[in-house]
């Protein structure tokens, strides 16, 4: 911390922005961390939450990762997946501020859990990729959210963010509502990487984990483009009856 970042911790104490009260960082106060809904276990590879460690083994796992059975027999494009927080109070509530109120603080939080919870991801990746947004979208918006959570993970790990090494090449309508097969039609050809994925390990960031129908798009579209691996991180992880990310 710099003289000028101890000086305004001393005059401006960190207040939560859940509560208001005294902060354990510069967001969020003790008690309202110790609620968050945290997943305690969860697939490795969809970051489903899990009631117990199912048997069986993925492949290039070790023994004992949890791994549920629709993932050993359908696993994902992807190499692994983190979603520390379920998609609920307060999370769910943060997110729409996020996203609809523009409310970055938000982002600022949420991105620093998300990045002291993926240190132990730390070494498999190298770089941090937003979930590109669609210009048009952008301009309307004038932020894109998995960006600004994106630019906050990366400041705790202290790895490169990087959001022009995918591109959104069309503006999809919302997924949560559509089969498998239409989900696939709407994305076919949706994004499209840069030569720079070559050989990088890649987290693809964004809010919400839900039918992992845009994360696996993108992801089939950075492994074309050479990628040497994938991971997908989000803040939460929502189950297929709730609705709150394009992901």
């Amino acid at each position: 911390m710099n003289i000028c970042s101890k000086f305004a911790h001393f005059v401006l104490p960190p207040v939560c922005q859940l509560c208001g009260a005294e902060g354990l960082g510069p967001d969020i106060c003790a008690g309202c961390f110790r609620d968050l809904p945290r997943v305690r276990r969860a697939c490795a590879l969809c970051a489903r939450p899990l009631m117990k460690v199912p048997a069986g083994v993925a492949a290039g796992w070790p023994e004992g990762t949890p791994v549920c059975g629709r993932c050993l027999t359908q696993p994902p494009p992807w190499n692994a997946a983190l979603a520390p927080l379920r998609y609920g109070f307060p999370v769910a509530r943060m997110l729409r501020q996020l996203k609809y109120e523009g409310r970055l603080l938000r982002a600022r939080l949420l991105g620093e859990l998300l990045g002291h919870w993926a240190r132990s991801r730390q070494g498999s990746i190298e770089v941090l990729l937003p979930v590109p947004l669609h210009p048009r979208r952008w301009r309307e918006r004038g932020f894109n959210q998995a960006r600004e959570l994106a630019a906050a993970a990366a400041r705790v790990l202290r790895l490169e963010m990087v959001d022009d090494l995918c591109l959104r090449l069309r503006d999809t309508p919302p997924l949560w509502d559509l089969r498998a097969g239409q989900r696939r039609a709407v994305l076919k050809d949706a994004f499209k990487a840069s030569e720079g994925v070559r050989g990088r390990r890649i987290a693809l960031v964004d809010d919400v984990l839900t039918t992992g129908a845009t994360a696996g798009a993108i992801t089939q579209t950075l492994l074309r483009a050479g990628a040497a691996r994938v991971e997908v991180w989000t803040i939460a992880r929502a189950g297929l009856s709730q609705t709150g990310s394009k992901m």
